[in-house]
């Protein structure tokens, strides 16, 4: 089965992912921090339960991993492909990771709250992501029985996800918003709107400066349903003004000849820095946008986007890297997925 980051999705020109994000506690448990190793082992063994045990309708979709069995190159391929946060990282013995065979679902265990269950499809799918993310919450709530006050909404370590309990996020190439300056201008401009668009970096994803993630801020005072139609109409017109600022870019023949030099370094290099790859990569992803390369595809480069991550080379390897390996490592990888037609 192919990972979710390898599959087709609407407006992907502009759209890498569309997340969904939803904290759970258990009814008169209190919150992990004040949990010892017993019961946070409980606590997991009733999540087993609920998602692998012989009646759940989640058992052939999910499978178990103990943080604790993996290597640290094993946890942090993990975050750098989204599957777990960064923050889910650690030596927490009583962590525990359930995510679905093409890593588009997964349910973190023990972290900041019991439970942070996550869904995540390619391109603008925010819609049927929420609804994938919605019918796995009430399955596992009618089992488990989630904390959720009248007034309040789903009871959360972090008040600011009381209310729905949700974050929803899509993650944006806006290459050519960003070379007008008009990113950080839209940015200010929906903060007071509760919704917030930053570049995006690091661990998970980034192409320096050119991605960015929109996501809400607001949990309370809002339906789930409301939360996911608002960012969708933000996001629409994001992405109409990134293609009419783009096709403005594309007639301009130094923007071309940019984009033919990022693919000839990418068919041709030896040696690739995650920094360098990262702008050549948001340049190809542009070029391909603009209608230059034809001849590749967005899910070939939103996969490299993945694959091409240090943790991921080193995966990949068998065998940790050093800084020359990783970037010859790098390097081999996009030349070979460059040389796939």
């Amino acid at each position: 089965m192919k990972p979710w980051f390898e599959l087709a999705g609407p407006e992907r020109e502009a759209v890498l992912s569309s997340s969904v994000f939803l904290s759970r506690n258990l009814e008169g448990v209190p919150f992990p921090p004040m949990l010892d190793s017993s019961q946070k082992k409980n606590l997991l063994g009733k999540a087993r339960e609920a998602i692998l045990g012989e009646k759940s309708l989640l058992v052939n979709l999910f499978h178990l991993v103990p943080m604790s069995s993996l290597s640290g190159t094993e946890a942090v391929a993990l975050a750098e492909r989204g599957v777990i946060l960064p923050s889910f990282l650690g030596e927490e013995k009583s962590r525990g990771l359930f995510f679905s065979e093409d890593e588009s679902q997964s349910v973190m265990v023990n972290g900041e709250d019991h439970f942070l269950l996550q869904v995540r499809t390619a391109g603008l799918s925010l819609h049927e992501t929420y609804r994938r993310a919605d019918q796995l919450d009430t399955i596992l709530d009618k089992s488990l029985h989630f904390a959720f006050d009248k007034r309040l909404g789903y009871l959360t370590r972090n008040p600011a996800l009381l209310g729905t309990g949700m974050v929803v996020s899509i993650d944006l190439h806006l290459p050519a918003l960003t070379e007008t300056g008009a990113a950080v201008r839209i940015s200010a401009d929906l903060r007071p709107l509760g919704i917030v668009l930053r570049g995006i970096s690091g661990v998970s994803l980034g192409l320096c400066g050119a991605v960015y993630r929109l996501s809400n801020r607001m949990t309370l005072g809002i339906t789930e349903q409301e939360a996911v139609t608002n960012l969708c109409g933000i996001a629409g017109q994001l992405i109409a003004q990134e293609r009419a600022e783009r096709n403005k870019l594309i007639r301009d023949l130094s923007v071309q000849d940019m984009v033919g030099r990022s693919l000839g370094i990418f068919s041709s290099a030896r040696l690739l820095n995650y920094g360098e790859f990262l702008r050549l990569a948001s340049v190809v992803r542009f070029g391909i946008a603009a209608g230059f390369l034809k001849s590749i595809s967005f899910e070939k480069i939103d996969s490299l986007l993945m694959y091409a991550q240090p943790a991921n080379l080193a995966l990949r390897a068998g065998h940790g890297l050093s800084p020359d390996e990783e970037r010859s490592a790098r390097a081999e990888l996009v030349r070979n997925t460059f040389m796939r037609k």
